[in-house]
């Protein structure tokens, strides 16, 4: 940027000319002059609408101090490559800027020269798109981050995050979500190139307040002329979060009431088979034997509701210790070993020679391969084979980088496949909800996979199912190696 002739400083002609912005404060810091390119940049009809604002206005905070501080010190010049001005309607604007102070008279005048940033100048498209009235009324918060900075941003991300444009247009992405999800937030910020479509998870939001939100984030990589961005829709499920605790403790407390009477029933069957067997028929015996089954299974339901609750309510406690996962996957086969030889499958075992021990509790880890193992049993057709097979996680594997992963820890990965008939695309994404099931009139009531993917986060862990119909499902989870074993 070229500096201003002494001469030509009030030229109005010529300073509206120029094709980069210029603004003249007076001592007191407001602006006096500001020409027909600044206007455009800022979006602005022309220069009068910037005249009488004070130039420190229009700065973020961070760097008006340091100019402050740079002016005092005797400083004759600042320049910013990389900061943003805040044009109409509270628009964030990328630009790099060169303030001079110039002594006129006995008064210390400044004078900025502002060009527009790489990013306003290399996409005309999403400059217009992002400061259309559809984003800024939009429902979501949305912001554009490149080079790790927030460039952009909404009402509703302002509203969402409690902090304004201006202070968001010096922050990192990761500073406003929970400690536990900046390492993946980082990740998506540093290295946008290997995330090559639309990544979606749920974090809490860190509130200006301090407070904390439930929300949904949405990170879709965007490519212009050969620069990373990330555009980032923030949506606030808190109320649904909210609703979902209401309707856990419901169900834990309705569940909890059925146990007694239910127990009572369990009893009374049972002593009727005990008392009159010998006086029954066998329709009667078959009729008892149908009670006793159902009162099984719907005992069974209430444990799993339960369980959710108390997984959900963080009452949960692991008894962790070093766990062989050949050893627990041994009892889960034989405890299903009719299943298997009533439709003549075939279990492939790939398992490395010498595998560490994982750091787990035994039963819930038994409870997850059981979990598993009988719906690849239930799937599979007959003389079909199921595959368990164990490696090791590659330490730059992506998964790592999840939300509630150990850092600076081995993992084991698991993958348990069938040759089903596969699970439909529209479930693959929910399928470890709770109340979800691929077969609506099945049996359960869909907490399996809920229980499952509990058990395996509360491990520090992370499940997947990846699956194409007509081919099978792959069921992945990783748990962390028992260190100093």
């Amino acid at each position: 940027m070229k500096s201003l002739p002494s001469e030509r400083l009030f030229d109005s002609d010529f300073l509206n000319d120029l094709q980069e912005g210029v603004w003249i404060a007076d001592s007191h810091g407001r602006i006096v002059f500001a020409n027909r390119t600044l206007a455009r940049l800022l979006t602005y009809e022309n220069g009068n609408h910037i005249v009488g604002k004070n130039w420190r206005e229009l700065l973020p905070p961070s760097e008006v101090a340091l100019l402050n501080r740079s002016f005092e010190s005797g400083a004759a010049s600042y320049t910013l490559p990389h900061t943003h001005m805040i044009g109409n309607n509270a628009r964030v604007v990328p630009v790099k800027m060169v303030i001079k102070r110039k002594i006129i008279g006995r008064e210390n005048w400044f004078i900025g020269t502002v060009v527009e940033s790489t990013f306003t100048g290399i996409n005309r498209e999403i400059d217009a798109w992002v400061s259309s009235q559809v984003m800024e009324n939009a429902v979501d918060g949305i912001c554009i981050i490149e080079n790790g900075q927030i460039i952009y941003v909404n009402r509703r991300f302002e509203e969402i995050t409690g902090y304004s444009s201006l202070q968001l247009g010096r922050m990192s992405l990761d500073r406003l979500v929970a400690p536990v999800y900046r390492k993946t937030i980082t990740q998506f910020i540093e290295e946008p190139h290997r995330f090559l479509t639309t990544t979606r998870q749920e974090v809490k939001l860190q509130h200006r307040t301090g407070r904390e939100i439930d929300c949904e984030l949405q990170v879709v990589p965007l490519e212009q002329a050969n620069r990373h961005l990330l555009l980032c829709y923030l949506h606030d499920i808190s109320e649904l979060k909210q609703a979902e605790r209401m309707r856990t403790e419901f169900v834990a407390m309705v569940s909890h009431d059925l146990r007694a009477p239910l127990a009572a029933i369990r009893e009374a069957i049972s002593l009727l088979a005990d008392t009159a067997a010998g006086r029954l028929d066998d329709k009667q015996r078959r009729f008892l034997s149908i009670a006793q089954e159902e009162m099984d299974r719907l005992n069974r339901m209430i444990d799993n509701l339960i369980e959710v609750s108390r997984m959900e309510a963080g009452k949960l406690e692991l008894n962790l210790k070093a766990v062989d996962l050949n050893d627990i996957i041994n009892i889960s086969l034989e405890s299903l070993a009719l299943l298997i030889t009533k439709k003549n499958l075939k279990v492939v075992r790939r398992i490395p020679p010498r595998l560490p021990p994982v750091a787990g509790d035994p039963d819930r880890l038994l409870r997850v391969f059981n979990n598993l193992l009988d719906n690849a049993i239930k799937y599979s057709p007959e003389s079909g084979t199921i595959q368990i097979e164990i490696d090791f996680v590659d330490p730059e594997a992506p998964v790592l980088s999840e939300p509630g992963i150990l850092a600076n820890t081995s993992y084991l990965k698991v993958t348990i496949t069938d040759q089903g008939p596969g699970i439909p695309a529209e479930f693959l994404d929910r399928i470890f909800g709770k109340f979800e099931r691929v077969e609506p009139h099945g049996s359960g009531i869909g907490l399996g996979l809920a229980i499952v993917r509990s058990i395996v986060e509360l491990h520090h862990g992370k499940i997947w199912v990846r699956s194409t119909i007509g081919e099978g499902a792959s069921f992945s989870f990783i748990l962390p190696v028992k260190e100093g074993v």
